[in-house]
């Protein structure tokens, strides 16, 4: 069933007209009363559903939908293929702004509203409760979101008017945002009904789900940053999520289908989602994927980390792509597409080549993921087939689609069931929120952390998640300083390895850019991206690291970054702001 979340995106009236553009702006006055507004729990219901468009899913609009893409390909795992798209953090592009959709106290002054309301409404204490909670799941979202990327921010807590002094607020503490974040998640974890308000709404075990999202990131940047107080987030972290381990003890049997699903109502392991329907809310991403618009494409760095199926990390030269592709975790497979080389006629008839290696992930893939998704070869939106994988841009055979600069195509949200064919974003596959998969790895890292991780805790967490990708299990006293050559030296091998799971489960969701700032390891991005390895880079029309001259070599595109800088850990906060509040302060080293 798709009704409940739907809604939120299509009712959103009366929250919406409470907002206005950014926090220091003059506010329009409410043309309809709080006191009419906010006094049932129906009317509760109805403001609520504006709250949740803060989630993004998959984006609807057609000119942002590779935004999931954004925290990987402005990190390590992939780049966004297209002239002048640079990592804008690797390669020294980006600088302090007017604005920033991310400093969104209009989005904090919506909740407030709510929640300014609560105890005047003529519900009952235990509804009272709930919605307060719920408002303050809201806000604690937000402030997360502003917390991790801007530091010190002002704190609002309830509605301003154009002469409310808060307006011009210093930042207030990270510690206090931290705290008060934590307090206000703590206090809806006790007091939200167990249930929520029916099918995908928030309940308790989405309130510690965030809880566990925050705690951990909070605690690892304390730690890595050199901020006092890490343990306190940390061991909150390891206290909600094993109680979400225990509500939702089973994850959904295939990877792709996580992020292909045209429902996800009721799977195993699936918390909160974002769900779309035909003629009611819907996104391009899936079109996007099988189109020559899709310009996203992993890096040889990010396919190498994914482990061997034995276990043991993957340490070839790749100069081989079959090779490079044998026997790997499954996860490996759905989310970067491998090698593959069929005959194609008539754009949509092909057979099978002579070289039974041309098959041997045809026939991989028709053992791992349904018919209607990561099956070999691949086609476009109209059915055209693509004829061989890797597959370059300048040498696209005239299929111009699923094409790469590099030559790793991330097809992670590729299938061929739900609709692709218009332009206007007709895709309804659902987007996952939050998933039991993240508090598992949520608590292996909390764990190891704390001193406290150990083979229990990764047959509870890591071992649930590499029995899916059809990958041996993590035997804790193995993992030894000679585990992984190629390991970050700095880390130590257990975490490199808890690291490692968390970089591939999330490959392709954003997450990573965010992980290498709490683990004060920006520089990961100064690595030059490469691709496949090509003896024949004349003919692809690509060039290679083997000189200007030379036709053998790995694939790139963009050059040597320039160089991550200490003050990225911060984002620079928006020039606006700081010009109307004279009482904010620039984060250090921004101009």
């Amino acid at each position: 069933m798709k009704n409940s979340f739907l809604t939120y995106c299509f009712l959103a009236v009366l929250a919406s007209s409470c907002i206005n553009d950014s926090f220091m702006d003059t506010y329009p006055k409410d043309q309809q009363t709080e006191g009419t507004a906010f006094q049932t729990y129906e009317n509760f219901k109805t403001y609520s559903w504006g709250l949740y468009n803060v989630f993004f899913g998959y984006a609807t609009d057609n000119r942002q939908t590779d935004s999931i893409f954004i925290g990987d390909y402005e990190a390590d795992n992939m780049i966004k293929g297209v002239y002048g798209n640079e990592g804008k953090w690797a390669y020294g592009k980006v600088k302090a702004e007017a604005e920033s959709k991310d400093w969104d106290y209009n989005y904090i002054r919506s909740v407030n509203l709510m929640l300014g309301n609560v105890d005047k409404s003529s519900m009952s204490d235990n509804d009272k409760k709930h919605w307060k909670s719920v408002g303050l799941f809201f806000r604690s979202y937000k402030y997360f979101q502003m917390l991790s990327k801007f530091g010190a921010i002002p704190w609002v807590d309830k509605v301003l008017n154009e002469n409310s002094k808060e307006l011009y607020s210093p930042r207030v503490s990270r510690d206090t945002i931290a705290e008060n974040i934590l307090a206000d998640l703590k206090w809806a974890e006790t007091n939200v009904k167990e249930t929520g308000d029916g099918n995908n709404t928030i309940n308790k075990s989405v309130v510690r789900a965030l809880i566990s999202r925050f705690a951990l990131f909070e605690g690892t940047w304390r730690k890595y940053h050199g901020l006092k107080g890490s343990d306190k987030f940390l061991q909150e972290c390891t206290r909600v999520a094993p109680l979400l381990m225990q509500s939702h003890p089973n994850i959904m049997a295939r990877y792709d289908e996580v992020f292909n699903s045209e429902d996800l109502a009721g799977q195993p392991g699936i918390i909160l989602y974002k769900a779309y329907a035909t003629n009611q809310l819907c996104h391009g991403l899936t079109r996007m994927v099988r189109t020559a618009e899709s310009n996203i494409e992993a890096t040889k760095d990010a396919v190498d980390c994914y482990l061997c199926s034995d276990g043991h990390p993957y340490t070839g030269d790749g100069k081989d792509i079959h090779t490079q592709f044998r026997n790997r975790d499954y996860r490996l497979y759905l989310t970067i597409c491998p090698p593959y080389t069929v005959k194609v006629s008539n754009k949509t008839d092909w057979t099978y080549t002579d070289n039974p290696m041309d098959r041997e992930y045809i026939d991989l893939m028709a053992k791992i993921s349904g018919e209607t998704n990561h099956r070999l070869p691949t086609s476009n939106f109209k059915g055209f087939i693509c004829s061989v994988q890797p597959h370059f841009k300048n040498n696209n055979k005239g299929q111009a689609w699923n094409a790469t600069q590099m030559g790793f195509w991330v097809w992670k949200y590729y299938n061929t069931h739900t609709n692709a064919i218009n332009a206007t974003g007709v895709c309804t596959t659902d987007a996952p929120l939050f998933r039991v998969e993240e508090a598992m790895l949520d608590y292996a890292e909390a764990m190891f952390e704390l001193g406290r991780f150990d083979q229990t805790v990764a047959d509870q967490t890591i071992n649930v998640l590499r029995k899916r990708a059809n990958v041996a299990k993590m035997e804790v006293s193995e993992i030894t300083n000679s585990f992984d050559p190629n390991r970050d030296k700095s880390i130590e091998p257990i975490l490199w390895e808890i690291r490692r799971e968390r970089r591939v489960e999330f490959m392709g969701e954003g997450r990573r850019f965010d992980d290498l700032r709490r683990w004060n390891k920006g520089d990961y991005v100064n690595k030059q991206p490469v691709g496949v390895y090509t003896t024949d880079a004349s003919s692809n029309k690509v060039k290679v690291t083997g000189g200007p001259n030379g036709n053998e070599g790995y694939v790139y595109y963009f050059e040597q970054p320039s160089g991550w800088q200490k003050h990225y850990y911060l984002y620079p906060l928006p020039l606006k702001q700081l010009a109307l509040n004279k009482n904010l302060k620039q984060n250090p080293d921004w101009k």
